[in-house]
């Protein structure tokens, strides 16, 4: 038996629900009603009411469990219901964000910053931009470039990162002991970080009765921007008084990367447990990154320092490995080996001593510099194995006059420098060097057989 529902809306109500649509009410979705196939003919049957139940929406039924027919179903107005309560919301989270803006400007930061090199400046320019006074502290003449950018400049620290922490007269003196400064971000390099903090006399950013600092102020807010974290993090700790509140972050990315708009753009960061006294000011420090759009990753020193080994210092190995091999343009070059050449220029550009500390700052390096030569090792067995058993011409082992196959190690290998006049001799040639020396014994002491699996952590 057909039933027929009177307007074209009821129409479509029902087929949603022949169709098994799901009908969306309130926070949950609504069970699916499927079409039911009547036992003794092709006609689907109308619903029953307790297949209905749930859906919401007025119907007229029999009592009981007999079949319905359709007034109105779902609300006609839920949509516009959500866009009302969706707009509502935008709002309201605008005019939160309109109120965040107005308090943060309201009471500026005074940020110092410790190391006023490529990285400094980049940082200076987007702190004064928001209305933060910055002041800088560095062991290089950077005089001319913070007045350019009206940022007061103390200097002094000395030529190698040392000074006398008692000189009153000195500059790291004078700059510690400005008793408005908020903030001193750590932007000095990972070798350098260390012997910087123990130069500086940081009892002046604590609080009374262990500093000259306001006892209700409480210590200064020590930030490190490092590209590891558990070291800073145990420097910090160890070095600074405990007035002073402890902010661990790493901004990834830099000069070139953040030279535009900071969108999208990750920043690390984390509130070191027992330095988070201050919340209010460590949250406007942290406002800094987020108003410019920043992806903040609120994440522990131990396991950034896990994720970086495999990413960031991953990252500089094979662009050093790549910058080894001396790799040129050529005519030919597919867009993966573009990308390559990329990498090793962006590697390239920064110094060795940044390579060296994600190496030695970064206990979980190690882990990644021995898994990749074990895997360079693996390949290697692999390809012997296969050569030995590949019984196949090497055309460019044949000689274009004769055909005969030539230039062994012996006759066409060049001790002087390295080369043949032929491929068939410096490959024969390197596969020999491989074979015995330090290289051939490296090799030879290590097991055959797939690469296992690094474990999981």
């Amino acid at each position: 038996m057909a039933h027929a529902l009177p307007t074209p809306r009821r129409s479509l109500a029902l087929l949603s629900c022949l169709v098994g649509v799901r009908l969306f009410r309130g926070s949950a979705f609504t069970p699916l009603v499927r079409p039911q196939l009547a036992r003794t003919s092709n006609q689907l049957r109308t619903p029953r009411r307790s297949e209905i139940s749930g859906l919401g929406g007025d119907f007229e039924a029999p009592s009981g469990d007999g079949e319905v027919s359709w007034a109105t179903v779902g609300d006609g107005d839920k949509l516009v219901q959500l866009k009302q309560r969706e707009n509502a919301i935008l709002q309201e989270l605008q005019r939160i964000s309109a109120e965040k803006d107005e308090l943060l400007r309201t009471r500026p930061l005074s940020i110092g910053i410790v190391g006023f090199g490529k990285f400094g400046q980049f940082l200076a320019k987007r702190f004064m931009s928001q209305g933060h006074r910055v002041s800088a502290l560095s062991r290089a003449p950077w005089s001319a470039e913070a007045d350019q950018l009206g940022v007061d400049y103390f200097g002094g620290l000395g030529a190698s990162g040392a000074s006398n922490p008692d000189d009153a007269e000195s500059g790291p003196w004078k700059f510690l002991s400005q008793l408005d400064l908020d903030v001193v971000v750590l932007s000095v390099s990972i070798l350098s970080f260390e012997p910087t903090l123990k130069a500086l006399p940081l009892h002046l950013l604590a609080a009374q009765p262990h500093g000259p600092r306001p006892a209700g102020q409480g210590g200064c807010l020590l930030v490190d921007v490092l590209s590891v974290k558990l070291h800073p993090r145990g420097v910090l700790l160890q070095l600074t008084p405990r007035s002073c509140d402890v902010l661990c972050t790493h901004p990834m990315f830099g000069p070139e990367s953040g030279a535009g708009a900071w969108t999208d753009l990750a920043f690390v960061y984390e509130r070191v447990q027992g330095r988070y006294q201050n919340k209010d000011r460590v949250e406007r420090f942290l406002s800094i990154f987020e108003s410019e759009g920043c992806k903040m990753v609120e994440m522990s020193a131990e396991q950034h320092d896990l994720d970086s080994a495999n990413s960031q210092f991953a990252t500089h190995l094979v662009g050093r490995l790549l910058e080894q091999l001396r790799l040129t343009p050529t005519a030919i070059d597919t867009l993966a080996f573009k990308r390559m050449l990329a990498l090793k220029d962006t590697v390239a550009n920064d110094s060795f001593d940044l390579f060296y500390g994600l190496y030695k700052y970064n206990p979980n390096s190690i882990d990644t510099l021995l898994l990749l030569r074990r895997a360079l090792v693996d390949l290697e067995w692999r390809l012997k194995e296969m050569d030995a058993g590949d019984m196949g011409t090497v055309g460019w082992k044949l000689c274009p006059d004769t055909g005969q196959k030539t230039y062994s190690f012996s006759n066409g290998f060049s001790s002087s420098n390295g080369t043949t006049g032929h491929p068939g001799g410096r490959v024969e040639a390197g596969r020999r060097l491989l074979d015995r020396g330090p290289v051939g014994n490296y090799l030879a002491s290590l097991p055959k057989g797939p690469l296992p699996a690094k474990e999981s952590q």
